[in-house]
């Protein structure tokens, strides 16, 4: 039997830890039924740091237990998190920092660590991903890039190891992280099949084809704020960087470093993302074809505009449209 330990503390988000129990539950029941077996595969221990039960953000009440009533190491580990802010991370940094060095002595120990979400914040706070490849939450990434500049993310992977620490992405990420975990601790097959009685895609490896590109940036340039809404309202003409510099009646090189400082990139790859983001919601929203698309964001040729969706979104605009779309009735498009 194969013993997971879950670690959180008082205020972790309740799905985070509900989520992982039933999954393996799951594990547990098709093990048995598939294999006629009484016994389970894996167990979960959720431990927090007093050894008292946890009281979830939202109220939840979690059943805990102390490290005292539990073996290390265990098989894998896993950090439960937080729904995020400022504050709300800040104050579970405190009060689940009494398990650092546990979580440090299983790492020494070659234990499987999984973080996601929130959590890959706490693995970087403890210092298990300094010299390390890593993924996050894909909202979050700037912040994390400032906190935590020694950690190489990798956005293009939804659950990424280094060595025995595995990170997912955002929220329901865990259940690719915990297919991985499956496949380390048993095998492959019975991740496989678990993929398939949870829905799970195992295909599903990147965060990129859900990103926001234009997510609102918060900061208090006001030069910039006004260029970003005149650049969403006018998507479909002609946009230069000397327009750009003239109609604001400012330089080509203050752009470029304004831009730089307050959203870490240069106005035309801004306004590149801004148009892919804007062709995205039509895709989802809207019948027409990538023709009326790529004039619609302000391009002209439809090749070399697939090419960037492709490269900014790792999927084509066809595959985007089929995964995405709502329920409309869409003319088809070549991807």
């Amino acid at each position: 039997m194969k013993s997971i330990v879950l670690f959180a503390a008082d205020g972790a988000m309740a799905s985070q830890l509900t989520g992982i129990i039933d999954f393996f539950m799951i594990c547990n029941r098709f093990w048995q039924v598939t294999n006629n077996q009484d016994t389970d595969l894996f167990t979960v221990n959720v431990i927090s740091p007093n050894g008292n039960n946890i009281t979830c953000d939202g109220g939840i009440v979690i059943n805990a237990t102390s490290l005292k009533n539990v073996a290390l190491p265990s098989a894998a580990v896993i950090v439960g998190g937080v729904s995020y802010d400022d504050k709300t991370l800040t104050k579970y940094l405190t009060k689940i920092s009494p398990l650092k060095q546990d979580i440090l002595k299983c790492e020494k120990n070659a234990v499987p660590i999984a973080t996601f979400c929130s959590s890959t914040f706490i693995a970087a706070e403890f210092g298990l991903l300094n010299g390390k490849k890593a993924t996050t939450v894909w909202w979050l990434v700037k912040i994390f890039t400032q906190k935590y500049p020694q950690v190489t993310l990798q956005l293009d992977e939804l659950v990424v190891r280094d060595k025995a620490i595995f990170t997912a992405g955002a929220t329901t990420s865990y259940l690719s992280l915990c297919l991985k975990l499956v496949e380390e601790l048993f095998d492959g097959q019975l991740a496989d099949q678990i993929s398939r009685l949870m829905l799970i895609d195992p295909n599903r490896c990147s965060q990129r084809p859900f990103m926001l590109l234009d997510l609102p940036e918060r900061h208090h340039d006001d030069l910039i704020k006004k260029i970003q809404q005149w650049m969403i309202q006018n998507l479909s003409q002609p946009i230069s960087l000397d327009l750009l510099a003239d109609k604001f009646a400012t330089t080509k090189r203050t752009l470029i470093r304004r831009f730089k400082k307050v959203l870490n990139d240069t106005p035309m790859n801004y306004l590149q993302k801004i148009r892919v983001e804007s062709a995205k919601r039509l895709l989802e929203c809207s019948g027409l074809s990538l023709e009326q698309i790529v004039l619609k964001v302000g391009y002209e040729d439809v090749s070399s505009f697939r090419k960037l969706f492709v490269e900014l979104v790792e999927l084509t605009p066809r595959e985007y449209r089929e995964r995405f779309q709502q329920s409309i009735n869409a003319n088809i498009i070549e991807g």
